[in-house]
């Protein structure tokens, strides 16, 4: 027998279940809301190391519009997650988003820019020349332009989650700390939760939001979930030679980016492309031999740097198509899933904690349509090609 039951139990403490679980209780769910988290220090979650970013710019219309409505969440993040009084720290800084084109991209970043337009996103292209006003040290030498949104940027990834997290508590969110062990379904229905301490907890719905973890457990309870963890290592940097105006996120065409970050040092990465794994390994020669010539070939005050540190996380990424999986399981009344974001869960917590939330209590999206990610379509043809994948 179950020693607690729950309305909605939320599987994953990390931004997409914090969202969840905050949304839930604000928009009126009648009936009591547990996360379970198996990491409260979040030593390995995504969300902590992830670097923050927000932007717009996308080739579908369901990412566009979840991301359009997160940005507006996010600028007034602090004040509505404050708890007695006390703001919460998302820090959202609209420094930009710059999407560099050279030959080979720039019909793309145009293309693109029509529909994001017609969406309503706040973006421009700008041409090389733009570029040099904008940012003169810029070497433009092989670029055409550039897709730059300006309703964009950076936040703090650790402090959205904590401020879901405070804000879902206050509202009577219950945060279990332990691990799944075993989740029992009964036909078309999950029942039970088995945890690693012991506790047997029922449940009337069950969301799975476990991230890179997610296709673990769905494996475990006999269902398919094409989820895999993928390292994606960052890096710290120091230059010798500040800027005396604030650079946007940068991409560049090869897929190294960089941003800022307080004190004018610099973010940045660049995929090595490493196997699916739970690592959390992290390479100074590949920022010394890979990653640094392609920051120094943009800007050429980046010759003198200091490397301060360095870090990997995992996105969780959907093999079918990189986007993200949401909904009700088919064949399962009352086990939903958020996640496969393959990058994009802080970016789209807001919407995607709305839409769970309306989806588990009447049965429908009604503020941003998110069913094109419906995780039905992992058993159709049906995929969602996302172009601007970065």
């Amino acid at each position: 027998m179950a020693e607690k039951h729950f309305d909605v139990l939320i599987i994953g403490g990390g931004v997409i279940g914090a969202s969840i679980a905050y949304h839930l209780l604000q928009d009126g769910l009648d009936g009591t809301v547990g996360i379970l988290e198996k990491d409260p220090s979040y030593e390995f979650a995504s969300t902590p190391r992830s670097v923050g970013g927000i932007r717009q710019q996308f080739s579908t219309e369901v990412n566009i519009n979840a991301c359009l409505y997160s940005v507006a969440a996010f600028e007034r993040f602090d004040e509505e997650m404050a708890v007695d009084g006390e703001p919460a720290h998302c820090a959202f800084r609209a420094t930009g988003y710059l999407l560099l084109g050279d030959k080979n991209n720039w019909e793309t970043l145009k293309r693109h820019y029509t529909l994001q337009r017609s969406l309503g996103v706040d973006v421009k292209i700008v041409t090389s020349d733009d570029l040099l006003k904008l940012y003169p040290q810029m070497n433009v030498a092989d670029l055409t332009g550039g897709s730059l949104g300006r309703r964009a940027g950076y936040m703090d990834a650790y402090g959205v989650m904590r401020g879901y997290l405070r804000k879902a508590r206050s509202l009577g969110a219950s945060y279990l700390k332990t691990e799944v062990k075993k989740i029992v379904r009964d036909g078309q229905k999950v029942t039970i939760v088995k945890t690693a301490d012991g506790k047997m907890l029922s449940a009337g719905a069950m969301v799975l939001c476990a991230g890179a973890w997610s296709g673990e457990i769905a494996k475990a309870m006999g269902l398919e979930l094409p989820v895999i963890p993928s390292p994606k290592m960052a890096f710290h940097v120091d230059p010798a030679e500040k800027f005396d105006y604030d650079l946007p996120f940068i991409f560049n065409p090869d897929g190294s980016w960089f941003r800022q970050e307080s004190g004018q040092q610099i973010i940045c990465g660049f995929d090595r492309g490493d196997a699916p794994g739970f690592t959390f390994d992290w390479d100074r020669d590949y920022f010394k031999d890979e990653l640094w010539p392609r920051l120094y070939n943009r800007f050429k005050t980046f010759e003198r740097l200091k490397l301060m540190r360095g870090w990997s996380g995992l996105y969780a990424v959907n093999t079918l198509d990189h986007n993200a999986l949401l909904g009700v399981y088919p064949g399962m009344e009352n086990f939903y899933v958020a996640t496969g974001f393959s990058g994009h869960g802080l970016m789209q917590s807001p919407a995607v904690g709305k839409g769970l939330s309306e989806l588990i209590r009447n049965g429908r999206y009604d503020t941003v349509d998110l069913s094109p990610l419906s995780v039905e379509r992992i058993f159709t043809e049906k995929r969602v090609v996302e172009e601007a994948v970065y």
